[in-house]
């Protein structure tokens, strides 16, 4: 994994989410200068500060780490998560059974 891209993809998901580092650093419980460090690519996050910095800008890894996947990532996820943004964490997780419980009927069917 190329640490500078990383930082890139994660300052870019602060700036579309409006946040400033101090605000993002804040919420994932983490120095603004242990964020800007990551975000220039001098430092690579642990998983447990990767995590907190994602659910801090509510974005998803699969988003981040698309370049960096061999597999796993598909435009359509993509669209389904721009679908699911603004939802709250309740609201998602019911869309997500109902688009599962189609998905299910689909096969059968």
């Amino acid at each position: 994994m190329d640490a500078r891209s990383l930082g890139r993809k994660l300052k870019n998901c602060r700036g579309q989410r409006g946040l400033t580092q101090d605000a993002c650093a804040e919420r994932a419980g983490i120095t603004t200068r242990y964020l800007a460090d990551i975000e220039r690519g001098d430092k690579t996050p642990r998983l447990e500060t990767f995590i907190a910095i994602l659910n801090a800008l509510d974005a998803s890894a699969d988003a981040v780490l698309q370049d960096s996947l061999n597999t796993g990532y598909l435009p359509k996820s993509c669209e389904i998560s721009r679908m699911l943004e603004g939802l709250s964490p309740q609201a998602r997780r019911q869309a997500l059974e109902i688009f599962s419980a189609v998905v299910q009927a689909l096969r059968k069917g």
